[in-house]
């Protein structure tokens, strides 16, 4: 419950930054919303394969990754599964950003382990009130 010293101050109401790991093959698409996202003042690493991905996951705790599904050597949805799997990476949102969003893929990316499918191209202010969304949860 927050009482009205807490409501005056707006201290109690403001959430800490995200986390983000934006991941990408087209490393255009991949910084410009890494740049977007930091502008909203969130902390982000940006990647641009899977296998980074993963590592980097590792080692940073994402709160938020946004995957795209169809990158080489290893897809975006090999990468929700072994995120899911790690038991430092299972917790975070996963959220998956292609240009696919047909009603067989969204399956697909519901049985790796994504929460979200977002089609390309990500509409910015979407993103933006998820991720004020998300600041608020809570045991991030």
């Amino acid at each position: 419950m927050i009482d009205c010293q807490e409501r005056k101050d707006g201290a109690a109401l403001t959430p800490a930054p995200l986390k983000v790991l934006v991941v990408d093959d087209n490393q255009a698409s991949a910084l410009t919303l890494s740049w977007a996202i930091e502008s909203w003042g969130d902390e982000v690493r940006t990647c641009f394969d899977g296998l980074s991905a993963i590592d980097t996951a590792r080692s940073f705790h994402p709160d938020v990754v946004l995957l795209d599904l169809g990158m080489p050597e290893i897809d975006g949805l090999s990468v929700a599964r072994t995120l899911r799997a790690d038991p430092r990476t299972r917790r975070c949102k996963i959220i998956a950003q292609t240009g696919w969003g047909d009603a067989a893929r969204r399956r697909e990316t519901a049985e790796a382990g994504f929460d979200l499918h977002l089609v390309k191209p990500i509409d910015f202010n979407v993103l933006q009130e998820m991720f004020e969304l998300f600041r608020l949860m809570p045991a991030r």
